[in-house]
């Protein structure tokens, strides 16, 4: 593993979320539970969900234990599913009136396709439908947080694979000649696509959203395939940051005076830096959004609701 990079300050500072509710899925295990902590740390009321309830409830014990925060709360959903994607939105909002963040971190490489039950190839259902559609279910407790000069943010975390992506618009599922590696990179240019999308729809005065790449990460990712995804996963190790420096930009982009000031970037080690050329086209992201609701059958009204709930400081 190589040293971790080093930033002239901290990602987030004492106190830098008091009083704030972030939510923040694949939080169990990686980069969201390193994220986890550094926000129970600074003071926000951390909502980690997991798919696993024991492994999430004992990250978070640790966590609490760990910053001496009491403001760790866990949910369990399987993201995979687009009815569980819905039913975790809608306790999130009866238990959070207003969220201030949301961390879509959630995601998986599988190198075997299959569907799920909503007849979805996986890593299009967990690593893109789940971000679009929690996002959009939590827009009114988002925008409910949202205060003049400080609006809530919608964090999206993409990757460096995403410059590896052929997107065909026509075979979103994956039906032909099954990749793994393109599968996921696919994924993850949708997810610079749907921020782009989120963004030009939001008023940024309520809602911010950002993508972001947290580098190659020492964690599980990769594991879940069996004996082939262990080997790849020591040879990535390798070349790996810590979790912990893989949450800093996560970690900065939720308090950062930036990140409130703009929406629709792509940051890389805190810097603002231009995806791939397919990342940044209108047209595409136009199409693939259309294509998903259309695909998962998801309600985007909220997206361009008039009915907002910011109030003045």
């Amino acid at each position: 593993m190589r040293d971790d990079p080093v930033f002239a300050t901290p990602a987030l500072l004492p106190n830098a979320l008091r009083d704030r509710t972030v939510v923040i899925t694949g939080a169990s295990d990686g980069v969201g539970r390193a994220l986890a902590e550094r926000c129970a740390s600074a003071g926000g009321h951390v909502v980690m969900v997991g798919r696993n309830t024991a492994k999430t409830t004992h990250a978070a014990s640790r966590i609490m234990n760990t910053t001496g925060s009491r403001s760790v709360t866990v949910e369990t959903a399987d993201l995979l599913y687009v009815d569980e994607q819905t039913a975790l939105a809608q306790r999130l909002r009866q238990r959070h009136p207003a969220i201030h963040a949301l961390v879509n971190n959630a995601g998986a490489i599988f190198l075997e396709r299959e569907v799920t039950r909503d007849g979805l190839e996986r890593t299009f259902a967990l690593n893109h439908v789940a971000y679009c559609n929690l996002s959009l279910q939590l827009l009114p407790a988002l925008r409910a947080a949202a205060r003049s000069g400080s609006p809530a943010r919608i964090i999206n975390v993409a990757s460096r694979a995403h410059r590896s992506a052929r997107l065909d618009l026509e075979d979103l599922q994956a039906t032909r000649r099954y990749s793994g590696w393109r599968t996921y990179a696919n994924s993850k240019l949708a997810n610079i696509l749907a921020t782009r999308t989120f963004a030009s729809r939001l008023d940024p005065a309520q809602v911010t959203v950002h993508a972001l790449h947290p580098g190659l990460v020492a964690s599980r990712f990769a594991a879940n395939n069996g004996a082939f995804g262990r080997l790849q996963r020591t040879v990535m190790d390798w070349f790996s940051v810590s979790v912990l420096a893989g949450s800093d930009t996560a970690a900065w982009l939720l308090a950062c005076a930036e990140a409130g000031a703009s929406t629709g970037d792509y940051w890389v080690r805190r810097e603002r830096t231009e995806p791939s050329t397919a990342a940044q086209s209108a047209t595409l992201a136009g199409a693939l959004w259309t294509a998903t609701v259309h695909a998962a059958q998801l309600d985007d009204s909220a997206l361009d609701s008039t009915t907002a709930t910011a109030q003045s400081a």
